[in-house]
């Protein structure tokens, strides 16, 4: 039993001398405060370490994140692209004895709501129009065939009279190609009134709408449009020019006679920002002019479609596909 507690007792011994040799001191308790301090500061150290190594870790996440982010963002709002809304305007002049409504599609680029344009045809004929203004780009450039814009045509003229203007795709199609695409000629097969540089009269009870489609950009009205529209400015009475190119509107007819005049072409300016408007088009830069919406002119109104369809690579945002209805009384 003794020789058992001595051996605990030098064990312990043993130990003592091992802690004490480990704080630094044999024989007084100043060393061992000082070596506790350092090992409080080197805990502080590695604390401090390891919240910097979260910090960066942190960093390193946020880009990330931003990017999952943004690419749900994105896919939002390409998922909203397939469907159109609806924007309404409301005008009145004296020259107009009955209300009359004019539903203007723009930019549709051969793109499909629904089977066969189904929802679309819908969405028209519950408005009831008293005239449909088809304003340029119903197709693409590179297109091989016709069928959604010629079938969606054929069964709009049944709701109420088509009319229909030329955009930069058709005027590529029709112009700008060697095997050139009587585009035209297909439409009117099709019963709709195509206006390329000319006018014509719309009439609903014995109230008399003058009608013109302009068929080109600022770079060729004067040649191509420019003397055969010289009649259409002297009409009295309410007048309506169809047109695809906004640019017109700040050159060449920025003091044209006219009350109501639509286009499209710059597809809201893409990506639509709250406050500012379109953002950005190819041909009209940065926040062009006139990118979409009502725009009350000198002479009278022009209202530019953001369009039904969408082309190119940039996609919209914020700028969801919009059919226009037009009421005037």
């Amino acid at each position: 039993m003794r020789t058992g507690k001595r051996g605990i007792s030098r064990e312990s011994g043993r130990g003592d001398a091992f802690v004490e040799s480990i704080l630094g001191d044999q024989g007084g308790g100043k060393g061992k405060d000082m070596n506790v301090e350092e090992l409080r500061r080197q805990q502080i150290e590695i604390v401090k370490k390891k919240k910097r190594k979260a910090r960066r870790k942190r960093l390193l996440l946020l880009p990330v994140l931003f990017l999952v982010l943004a690419a749900v963002f994105l896919a939002y709002q390409i998922s909203l692209n397939r469907h159109f809304e609806t924007t309404y305007y409301h005008l009145e002049s004296e020259k107009v004895d009955t209300s009359l409504k004019v539903i203007v599609l723009s930019d549709l680029h051969s793109m499909e709501y629904g089977e066969g344009n189904r929802e679309l045809i819908e969405a028209i004929r519950e408005e009831d129009p008293d005239l449909i203004a088809m304003i340029g780009d119903m197709v693409n450039q590179d297109d091989e065939e016709f069928t959604v814009t010629r079938h969606l045509c054929r069964e709009l003229k049944e709701i109420a009279p088509v009319y229909y203007t030329l955009g930069n795709h058709e005027g590529t199609l029709m112009y700008g190609k060697m095997d050139s695409v009587a585009l035209d000629e297909m439409l009117k097969e099709d019963g709709v009134i195509v206006l390329i540089n000319q006018s014509v009269e719309f009439e609903k009870e014995g109230a008399t709408v003058h009608l013109a489609g302009i068929a080109t950009d600022t770079d060729g009205y004067k040649k191509w449009a420019k003397g055969k529209m010289e009649g259409f400015w002297e009409e009295d009475g309410y007048k309506i020019v169809l047109s695809h190119f906004p640019s017109l509107y700040y050159s060449q007819l920025k003091d044209a006679d006219f009350d109501l005049a639509f286009a499209g072409h710059y597809h809201g300016g893409l990506i639509r920002i709250p406050g500012k408007g379109g953002f950005y088009h190819p041909e009209g830069g940065f926040f062009p002019q006139y990118a979409g919406g009502k725009y009350d002119l000198e002479n009278g109104t022009l209202i530019v479609s953001r369009g039904i369809g969408g082309h190119g690579k940039i996609p919209r945002i914020n700028n969801r596909p919009e059919l226009v209805v037009v009421e005037i009384e």
